[in-house]
């Protein structure tokens, strides 16, 4: 399948205020629009551009941003300044062969949930689908979105910027069979060069049809204003549900803060990573020195900015599964060098040898069984309370659950009660109360999910693995 971007205008709204040539180029949260664009689009085989204002240097701003990842075309229109629906028409040519191909704006941006649910129920032979939003009150700038009134049987009764009743909005969002060509061509024949007035062409032969994509995320980037609220709705759509109490009160106010200051900058979220794991470094290397103020501080630091490599891949579509293992990993290694320079500290202080030795080992052993316990827990889809089962501790967690927090010795938890520990002069004395709390949390834990079915997908994978 391929995908067709108009990028022939000029971006008249926005007045000079932006260094960028086009609107495409608009960075929004570290990422340009048509970045995020094809980062919402399906596997794709071609990405069909239609360029006008600036097109040679337009063309070669995305050969440079997307060639790496899919294959590009262009078709130039001499006449940019008009509408939009000649764009579309100029592309004819490269996609009439198509039986289907999606159709976007260079200056919408949209997430892959929205492209998801439109392809998921394709148009029929001779007909198109538009993807609406029925959530009028939610749209930013009302007066200058395209209006959509939706009929009976998922179809298109009426579209236009000036309509009086309507009950949806244009995402700007098409699935589209080589139809909709004739109906820009017969529209424009009669002096409609618009989008629109060609969708008003196939609404008039009842094969202009919708898909409702109500609560995903889009935005039309066409001013500074719309700019500034595209990266407040990504930013509110990047956030965890749930998470660890000190995360959810304190952690993800500063992480937030660092993550969307540093967005802007070449930094990835693997990056961050490894950072982190040299501040946990650091923080352990001044426990074990006798620094414990310091070293509590720089481990209460490293769980702060241990939530920015997340929230920074999520904000710019950077996320993968290597960079998940490589963040557990670090997790992981990070809590081991915080516990051994917490021990090294107890041995600062006055504790023999055998004390340390016997304090360490113990503290290791018990972080490693802990995380394998809760992951495999996790991994098996059992980490939660068995159906009809409640009980104090349910019962517990269902109230924080219902304030967007995980009850529980989480990972913030953990570095803020060993940073407390150290800072207070009492490192040996915090290792033993976590390794209690470690052993009566996951102890807990497999009590309470004893009787609990696995997911589907384990036992699927079970059931593969002949187990």
């Amino acid at each position: 399948m391929k995908a067709l971007i108009i990028a022939a205008g000029k971006g008249s709204r926005f007045n000079g205020l932006s260094s960028k040539e086009h609107k495409a180029l608009l960075e929004v949260c570290g990422r340009t629009v048509v970045e995020r664009i094809l980062d919402a689009l399906p596997q794709v085989d071609e990405l069909v551009v239609v360029t006008g204002y600036r097109a040679e240097r337009l063309e070669r701003d995305l050969q440079d941003l997307l060639a790496r990842r899919v294959r590009l075309s262009f078709v130039r229109i001499r006449d940019w300044d008009r509408g939009n629906g000649l764009s579309v028409l100029a592309a004819r040519q490269a996609l009439e062969a198509e039986e289907r191909f999606l159709l976007l704006m260079s200056d919408h941006l949209v997430e892959p949930a929205l492209i998801r649910r439109l392809c998921l129920d394709p148009p029929g032979p001779g007909e198109c689908l538009l993807a609406v939003d029925r959530d009028v009150e939610g749209v930013f700038d009302l007066e200058d979105a395209t209006k959509v009134l939706l009929g009976d049987e998922r179809r298109i009764e009426a579209i236009g910027k000036d309509l009086t009743e309507y009950n949806a909005l244009d995402t700007g969002v098409f699935y589209c069979t080589p139809v909709l060509f004739d109906a820009l061509e017969e529209a424009a024949a009669a002096g409609g060069e618009s989008l629109s007035h060609g969708i008003r062409v196939l609404c008039g032969r009842r094969a202009m049809g919708y898909r409702d994509v109500s609560g995903c995320l889009w935005q039309d980037i066409d001013s500074p204003e719309c700019v500034a609220e595209a990266e407040k709705r990504l930013w509110n759509r990047v956030q965890k549900p749930r998470d660890g109490v000190v995360s959810r009160l304190f952690n993800r106010k500063v992480s937030g803060w660092i993550t969307r200051r540093i967005c802007r900058l070449p930094v990835k979220p693997d990056q961050v990573t490894v950072f982190n794991v040299l501040l946990a470094g650091l923080a352990a290397w001044l426990m074990a020195t006798g620094h414990l103020l310091s070293g509590a501080v720089a481990a209460q630091l490293y769980s702060i900015v241990d939530g920015v490599d997340g929230e920074l891949a999520r904000l710019k579509n950077m996320g993968s599964w290597a960079g998940g293992w490589l963040d557990n990993i670090c997790d992981r290694l990070c809590d081991w060098m915080l516990i051994i320079g917490a021990a090294c500290a107890a041995r600062f202080l006055g504790a023999g040898d055998t004390f340390f030795w016997v304090l360490l080992t113990a503290a290791l052993v018990s972080n490693l069984a802990y995380w394998t316990a809760m992951d495999s827990l996790l991994v098996s889809g059992v980490l939660r309370a068995p159906a009809g089962e409640r009980g104090d501790l349910a019962e517990l967690e269902a109230w924080f659950y219902q304030r967007g927090m995980v009850f529980g010795l989480t990972h913030d938890c953990y570095i803020l009660i060993l940073a407390v520990g150290v800072a207070s002069g009492f490192p040996a004395y915090t290792l033993w109360l976590l390794i209690a709390l470690e052993t009566l949390w996951w102890t807990a834990k497999l009590s309470q999910v004893r009787n609990a079915e696995p997911s589907a997908i384990y036992v699927d994978y079970l059931a593969g693995k002949n187990v």
